[in-house]
C-alpha cells in the first residue's frame, strides 16, 4: 500500500492511509469535477466515510474510490479555478473532462487518468463493464471531436503528469506525499496490457544506424549529440508501430514501452545537466544506456537472439526484467493478432473447410490479404505463434484457435537460475487454454515449484511475478476462465476438474491443498453440485496463503467480497436451476446452507417470475409469498445484473439483515432485502424500509 504517512488516521488495526494513495483520491476528487479549493476538505470527508464503511481485510482503494463516486456523482463539474497549470493546453482539456455528463465523466477519469479496467471502473461507477467501456470511448470521442486536429492520447498522457504537479489544499499541516502515479502504476492481472499490442526490429542494429549515425565514441557528449539524441526514441517507437501494424490507440496501452519513454527523456535531461555543469560522460557509454533502454522494442526472437549473446546467469535483477518483458511482448503481440482476427473475418473465414481452419492455407496466402492483416499474419509465422486448426465460432464470428506461442525453451538457461526455474514452469502452463489437456500431476507439479520459489523468496521482494503465475493457475483450475467452464450443462462439476481438485486434495501440505480440501469433501457429499466452502473462495485467499507463508505471518485478504452475475449467465443459471430442482424436490431449506446471497436472490427472482407458490413460501424468511411476489420481474433475467458487497450487511438488535442490488436491462436498480436466520441461511426479508 505504500509508505506510512505521520497522519494520525487509520483503516484497519494500526494500517494507516498512504500518502501516495491519499494524493490519488485527492485527484480523482477534483478530476471528476470537484472545484480545487473544495478538494482537500472533500478527500478528507471521503477518508472518514470509508473509515466507516470499511471492514477488516477490506480493499482500502477500493472503498475510497466509490465513496468518491458517490459524492462526486452530485457534483456538477464545469468551471475551475485558473492558474493550476503551467500549459494552456492542460488547463483546456481539464476544462473539457469536467464538462462530460457525470456519467461518462467518472468511468473516463477512472480507466483514462487511474488506469482501472472497463470492470473495476464499472464497479466503482455502479454500471456495467461493457456500459463502462462504451461510457469511456464516449468521452473519448467527445474531446476527440472538440479538438479534432489535436491528439487526444499525448495530451493525455501530459494531463496526467501535470496533475501530478498540483499540491492541494490540505485540512491538515501534513504536505502530500508526490504521486507514486507517473513512478509506476498498480499493475493488475494484466490489465489493459492485453487491448494494445508490439514487437518490432528484424534487425536492431541496422535501423538504429540507419535511423541515428553516432558521432566519435572517443568525445564527450556535448549538445549537439544531445541534439540527434532526442529524437532517436520517437523514430524507434515509429519503426516498431510500422513493423508490427499497430493502431495509435494500441500503441499508447504499451505500458512497457510508456514507461521506457519517461526514462528515455529523464536521461536526456540528465545528460544536458551533465554537459551544462561540465561533467559530460563519454558519448561510447551515453549510447550504450540509449540502446539498453531501446530494447523495449524487441520482438521475442529478438529478445532470444539477445539473450544468447549477452547470457544474465549473475545477473538476478536483469533476469527477472527480461522475462517480464518477454512474457509481456508475447501477449501483447497475441491481442494485437486477436484484433486483427476481429477486423477481417472474411479471410479466416475462406480458409475454414468442414468446421477446420486450414493452416496450411491461412498462412500460404498472407501475401494476398491487405495491411495491416498481411503484417499480423506474417508476424504470426515468424514468432512462432501456431494454430491448431479448430476454431471457436460465436454468433457470425470465427476465431482460430493458438496451439503455440514464442517460448524461451531451452534458452531459459541463459538466465539466472531461480528466474530460469521459474520461466520453465510456466512455460509448461502454455497456452492457458490447454491447461486442462495436462494430467493433474503435471499442474500440481507446476504449483509445487512455484510455491517453493515464493516461500523461499526474501520478505518483501519486489519480483511479484511467480505469485502472480501461481494464483493465475489456481484460478484458472478452479474458477476457470481461458479453460472455459465449470460446470456441466447438468450442474456438476465437470469431470476435468474434479481429478484435478481430488488430486489438489490430496496434498494437504501445500497450500493449494489446505484450500481445496474442504472444497472437495464438501463437493462430494452434495454430487459435485455445490459446496459453501467453494462459495467463498477467492484466487487471492491463495495469493494470501502464499505471501504470508513467505513473510513468516498469517495474511488475509484485504478485498472486500463482491458477488456479481451478469445475466444471462448459462454456467451460473445452471447451478442455479440445479439448486432450485433439488429444493422442490425435497422442500428441505437446509440445502440453501452456505449458499450466497446473490444465489438467493437469483432463486428468488425464478420463484417470483414462475408465480411458483411452494418455491415462495420455501424461500421467505416468514414463510410469506407475498415477500417474493414484489421482487423486480422486468427485463432482469434477460439482461441484468445482481451483486452483492459484503459492507451490505446491517445488524440490528433483531437480527441481521442485506441487501442485494439488482439492476435492469433498462439500468433501473432495485434492492432485494434478505435476512439471516438462525439457522445460519439466508432468506427472503420483508421488502419494506429496515
Amino acid at each position: 500500500m505504500g509508505e506510512k504517512n505521520q497522519s494520525p488516521a487509520v483503516f484497519s488495526g494500526e494500517q494507516e492511509i498512504p500518502d501516495s494513495l491519499k494524493e490519488d483520491v485527492r485527484r480523482f476528487v477534483h478530476q471528476s469535477g470537484m472545484p480545487y479549493e473544495r478538494v482537500g476538505a472533500t478527500a478528507e470527508e471521503v477518508i472518514r466515510v470509508s473509515m466507516e464503511e470499511l471492514t477488516d481485510g477490506a480493499d482500502a482503494r477500493v472503498i475510497l474510490f466509490r465513496t468518491a463516486a458517490r459524492i462526486i456523482e452530485e457534483i456538477p463539474g464545469g468551471d475551475e479555478t485558473e492558474g493550476l497549470f503551467r500549459f494552456e493546453e492542460d488547463n483546456q482539456l481539464h476544462k473539457e473532462i469536467r464538462k462530460l455528463p457525470v456519467g461518462v465523466r467518472l468511468p473516463f477519469v477512472l480507466m483514462k487518468l487511474h488506469d482501472f479496467n472497463s470492470a473495476e471502473a464499472g464497479s466503482v461507477s455502479r454500471m456495467t463493464a461493457d456500459e463502462a467501456l462504451a461510457e469511456t470511448e464516449s468521452g473519448y470521442r467527445i474531446l476527440s471531436d472538440a479538438d479534432p486536429d489535436g491528439d487526444l492520447d499525448r495530451q493525455l498522457s501530459l494531463l496526467r503528469r501535470a496533475y501530478g504537479r498540483i499540491r492541494y489544499p490540505e485540512p491538515e499541516a501534513e504536505q502530500p506525499a508526490s504521486s507514486a502515479k507517473d513512478q509506476g502504476t498498480d499493475r493488475r492481472e494484466g490489465k489493459r496490457w492485453w487491448a494494445a499490442g508490439a514487437g518490432l526490429l528484424a534487425a536492431v542494429g541496422l535501423l538504429i544506424s540507419a535511423a541515428f549515425i553516432l558521432p566519435a565514441w572517443a568525445g564527450p557528449v556535448d549538445a549537439a549529440y544531445i541534439k540527434k539524441l532526442e529524437s532517436r526514441f520517437a523514430e524507434e517507437e515509429s519503426l516498431f508501430q510500422e513493423k508490427v501494424g499497430a493502431t495509435a490507440m494500441e500503441m499508447r496501452y504499451l505500458y512497457f514501452i510508456e514507461e521506457a519513454k519517461l526514462e528515455f527523456n529523464s536521461k536526456i535531461s540528465e545528460l544536458e545537466r551533465a554537459v551544462k555543469n561540465g561533467k559530460a560522460p563519454k558519448k561510447k557509454e551515453a549510447d550504450q544506456e540509449a540502446d539498453e533502454l531501446l530494447r523495449v522494442f524487441d520482438l521475442p526472437s529478438e529478445m532470444i537472439a539477445d539473450l544468447q549473446k549477452r547470457p544474465l546467469t549473475d545477473d538476478k535483477a536483469g533476469s527477472q526484467a527480461f522475462f517480464q518483458r518477454f512474457n509481456n511482448r508475447k501477449h501483447e503481440l497475441a491481442m494485437i493478432f486477436s484484433t486483427r482476427f476481429t477486423e477481417h473475418q472474411e479471410y479466416i473465414k475462406a480458409a475454414v473447410h468442414d468446421g477446420k481452419l486450414d493452416t496450411e492455407e491461412f498462412f500460404g496466402n498472407a501475401d494476398d490479404y491487405p495491411e495491416p492483416f498481411r503484417k499480423a499474419v506474417q508476424l504470426m509465422d515468424q514468432e512462432g505463434y501456431g494454430l491448431s486448426g479448430e476454431v471457436w465460432a460465436i454468433d457470425d464470428q470465427v476465431y482460430p484457435l493458438s496451439d503455440n506461442a514464442p517460448e524461451l525453451g531451452k534458452h531459459a538457461e541463459k538466465l539466472e537460475p531461480s528466474v530460469a526455474r521459474v520461466a520453465m514452469l510456466g512455460e509448461k502452463m502454455e497456452p492457458a487454454a490447454d491447461i486442462l489437456k495436462l494430467s493433474p500431476e503435471e499442474i500440481a507439479e507446476v504449483l509445487d515449484g512455484l510455491e517453493k520459489h515464493i516461500i523461499d523468496q526474501k520478505a518483501g521482494d519486489p519480483w511479484h511475478m511467480p505469485e502472480e503465475m501461481a494464483v493465475n493457475l489456481f484460478r484458472e483450475t478452479v474458477f476457470g476462465g481461458s479453460t472455459g467452464r465449470v460446470f456441466g450443462e447438468d450442474g456438476t462439476v465437470i469431470p476435468e476438474r474434479r481429478a484435478i481438485w481430488k488430486h489438489f486434495a490430496s496434498k494437504p501440505g501445500s497450500h493449494y491443498g489446505k484450500l481445496m480440501g474442504p472444497v472437495v469433501h464438501e463437493m462430494e457429499q452434495s454430487g459435485w453440485k455445490r459446496s459453501p466452502a467453494y462459495n467463498v473462495l477467492a484466487s487471492d485467499k491463495y495469493h494470501y496463503a502464499l505471501i504470508g507463508a513467505r513473510d513468516g505471518e498469517e495474511r488475509e485478504s484485504a478485498v472486500e467480497v463482491f458477488q456479481s452475475v451478469y445475466l444471462p449467465d448459462e454456467e451460473y443459471e445452471v447451478r442455479a436451476e440445479t439448486l432450485y430442482s433439488d429444493l422442490a424436490d425435497t422442500g428441505n431449506r437446509s440445502l440453501l446452507e452456505g449458499e450466497t446471497q446473490v444465489m438467493i436472490a437469483l432463486l428468488s427472482l425464478f420463484a417470483a417470475e414462475r408465480e411458483d407458490r411452494e418455491m415462495m413460501i420455501l424461500l421467505s424468511a416468514e414463510n410469506d409469498p407475498e415477500a417474493l411476489s414484489l421482487l423486480p420481474k422486468e427485463g432482469i433475467l434477460e439482461g441484468g445484473l445482481v451483486e452483492f458487497q459484503e459492507s451490505a450487511i446491517e445488524h440490528h438488535e433483531t437480527g441481521i439483515r442485506a441487501s442485494v442490488n439488482v439492476y435492469s436491462d433498462q439500468g433501473n436498480e432495485h434492492k432485494i432485502w434478505l435476512t439471516y436466520t438462525p439457522e445460519g441461511i439466508w432468506l427472503i426479508d420483508r421488502q419494506d424500509a429496515p
